[in-house]
């Protein structure tokens, strides 16, 4: 009998959240190879279907069992999602039911559910039938598989044994050869037949056999690593064969254990090791050694120099390789690398010498004097005489010269390590210099330098570890020694080397790219700081921290953060930044239009740097050593009127490093308002300045 299910705007809703509260019970207790949003759209189908049918007599056994067998193909199988199903359907459909027609529809409900659970254990069943039929299938598919396999794997055996310049052979445990393929009887001067039976003991020399015996009696007794030695087998005409002879565990089911001997020609291999080696101690562009090979000479030529005359290293840069690559291509910046080796290998052709290409463009030389090798200064315009020769590469002229540091006659004790670090310490500095230029080597100045590379390289270790702190410089007004701002400063609190002071920090710091993000950190510090003193504060910035794009939004970020109002920061930037009116001296008028107070660092009261001052918004000028030293009367007159005219233009003058109170009078005398150095106090914690303020 059918009976009309009621039509009302709730149905559709009611369905969806059966749908819904289905789908994440489901996914709950079962795998459904859908996502939550398709399994939903997927049940609302089948609860809708669900639905027609129980307002349908005719459709309700049909319909439950096509949901039944629905579910499974949705990868529903287990017991657990066909309990949710029927608990989740059944409850979810008279739910739905009007209370009206509950009692009427209960049993069509019923009807349907207990045909969905029908058409969902017809399916499994059916599915198992499938699977089983299949696997039985797939085992007979595997089955003809690996035996076809076997026979393909028995014909590469006989096809390898054969064809293989490997000599390959089976042994049983006394050691005897049971199985010969024609190799090893071509690598022992023997037919197969000759070698079968035969004890592979007798194969070897005398010296050789008990090791071969011990390595064998270990596989034979249950060893189940294979054991690769080289050893020498005997020919038939008395020669020695060498080989790489591996014996491997053969453990078979039946017709008991045996071991495998694969017996390798080593002459081809010797062959290739030896050019394996020579690429590994060359490089492949110049055919020149490398510092692999280079470093292995010189420690000989340390022990062996000539103890009057001792050895010189040359470690050279080329000048420019970059523009080359860049302007002329990478083909001919290669050939220019050719050509600096051969030219080098020319210059010490009547020397005990080396060449050697350490990489990119840089090259090494190592000479062992006599009494008749030029000497350094000779050599080095030798080298960039012979090397600033053009020659033409796809036509186009090119040449070079190149920065060398030296180490001449270093201790026949040195390490070579050392020594080569010594030799790119001094080229280092040599390029410090400029181009074409060299520099011998110094022991002293190469400790130093590795002290400041030891502190460059460790310093942002320091800064996280809490090692680096700000200090505060009294700036004082020379009128009344009142202080009237704090200059923020760095200091490194080195555990092994003592203090570091601030320009040396800022030094480390440029070097190792570290400037920013330490001068943002004092700047966000010092600017904490004036707000808690309600004080101006001052920060020096570097060149690059003036050059630095970020730099208007890190002062602007600092000054919101600390609530420090803008005309109470002071930041001093270097003069040649000033003068250079780029990208520094755009981000400085911002500020200064922001109100932030700019200082002019290093100011020489020069005609450039007081044009550059007029039209720049400074606040003030700093004068540096050596002018801070009261200058002769000739100048101080001078100095006295250019400052002057400073003032003149409303630009206060501040001064640095003031040590005697003769230097601060004279100092007050000329005009300038404010002062800091040791005469005043040192850097020191905020009390330094709290207790002056």
């Amino acid at each position: 009998m059918t009976a009309a299910l009621p039509q009302d705007a709730e149905g559709p809703r009611a369905r969806a959240k059966l749908a819904k509260k289905w789908a994440y019970l489901l996914s709950a207790r079962t795998f459904v190879p859908l996502s939550t949003p398709e399994l939903e759209r997927h049940l609302l189908g089948l609860v809708e279907r669900l639905w027609a049918a129980v307002g349908d007599e005719a459709l309700a056994q049909r319909v439950g069992h096509e949901v039944g067998t629905a579910l499974v193909d949705l990868n529903c199988t287990g017991p657990e999602g066909l309990q949710c199903t029927v608990e989740v359907v059944a409850k979810g459909l008279l739910a739905m039911a009007p209370r009206a027609d509950a009692d009427r529809l209960r049993d069509r409900v019923v009807d349907v559910v207990a045909a969905l659970a029908a058409g969902f254990v017809q399916r499994v069943k059916s599915a198992t039938l499938e699977q089983q039929e299949q696997l039985g299938r797939s085992l007979y598919r595997a089955m003809r598989e690996a035996q076809a396999e076997l026979q393909v794997s028995r014909s590469r055996v006989d096809l390898l044994e054969g064809g293989t310049s490997t000599g390959v052979a089976t042994a049983d445990l006394t050691g005897r050869l049971v199985q010969v393929n024609g190799a090893l009887g071509r690598i022992v001067d023997r037919t197969p037949a000759e070698l079968i039976g035969t004890p592979l003991f007798d194969l070897v020399p005398e010296d050789e056999r008990e090791g071969l015996r011990l390595e064998f009696a270990h596989l034979a007794d249950g060893g189940t690593m294979s054991v690769t030695q080289p050893h020498r087998l005997l020919r038939a005409d008395g020669e020695l064969a060498w080989v790489a002879l591996t014996l491997s565990p053969l453990r078979r089911h039946e017709g008991g254990n045996q071991v495998v001997v694969l017996a390798e020609d080593s002459t081809d291999v010797n062959l290739l090791q030896g050019q394996l080696n020579h690429q590994s101690l060359h490089d492949v562009l110049t055919r020149l050694p490398n510092r692999q090979y280079f470093t292995s000479r010189l420690e000989q030529a340390l022990r062996d120099a000539d103890p009057v005359h001792g050895i010189t290293v040359y470690h050279l840069d080329l000048d420019g390789f970059s523009l080359v690559t860049g302007g002329l291509g990478r083909p001919v910046g290669d050939h220019l690398l050719k050509v600096v080796g051969e030219r080098l290998e020319q210059l010490v052709a009547g020397e005990d010498a080396m060449v050697a290409r350490f990489g990119f463009d840089e090259f090494a030389v190592l000479v062992r004097n006599s009494p008749t090798t030029p000497d350094v200064v000779t050599m080095v315009r030798r080298i960039n005489d012979r090397l600033s020769e053009p020659f033409e590469s796809r036509g186009e002229q090119v040449a070079c010269s190149a920065t060398i540091g030296v180490v001449h006659r270093p201790p026949r004790d040195a390490s070579p390590h050392d020594l080569l670090d010594s030799a790119d310490l001094t080229l280092r500095r040599a390029k410090g210099n400029g181009r074409r230029q060299w520099e011998l080597a110094d022991p002293a100045q190469d400790t130093r330098d590795r002290r400041m590379f030891g502190l460059a390289a460790t310093m942002a270790g320091a800064w996280a570890s809490g090692e680096l702190a700000v200090l505060y410089q009294p700036l004082v007004r020379l009128s009344d020694s009142k202080v009237v701002a704090g200059e923020a400063v760095l200091r490194w609190d080195h555990p092994r080397l003592g203090v570091v002071p601030h320009d040396q920090c800022l030094a480390l710091a440029e070097d190792t790219g570290l400037v920013v993000p330490l001068g943002t950190w004092l700047l966000r510090v010092a600017c904490a700081q004036g707000a808690a003193w309600s004080a101006p504060v001052r920060v020096s910035l570097t060149a690059r921290q003036a050059t630095d794009p970020e730099l208007v939004g890190a002062v602007r970020g600092s000054l919101a953060d600390t609530g420090l109002p803008a005309g109470a920061l002071w930041l001093g930037a270097p003069a040649e930044v000033v003068l250079d009116d780029g990208e520094a001296a755009d981000n400085l008028r911002i500020l200064a239009e922001a109100g932030v107070g700019v200082e002019v660092d290093g100011f020489t009261a020069a005609p450039a740097d007081l044009v550059a001052v007029a039209d720049f918004p400074a606040r003030a000028v700093r004068v540096c050593r050596p002018l801070t030293d009261q200058p002769a009367p000739l100048v101080a007159r001078a100095l006295a009127e250019l400052l002057a005219v400073v003032r003149e233009a409303g630009i206060a003058v501040s001064v640095a490093d003031v040590t005697t109170p003769v230097q601060a009078q004279w100092w007050r005398e000329v005009g300038a308002e404010t002062a800091s150095g040791p005469l005043f106090a040192p850097a020191g914690p905020p009390e330094v300045i709290t207790d002056r303020l």
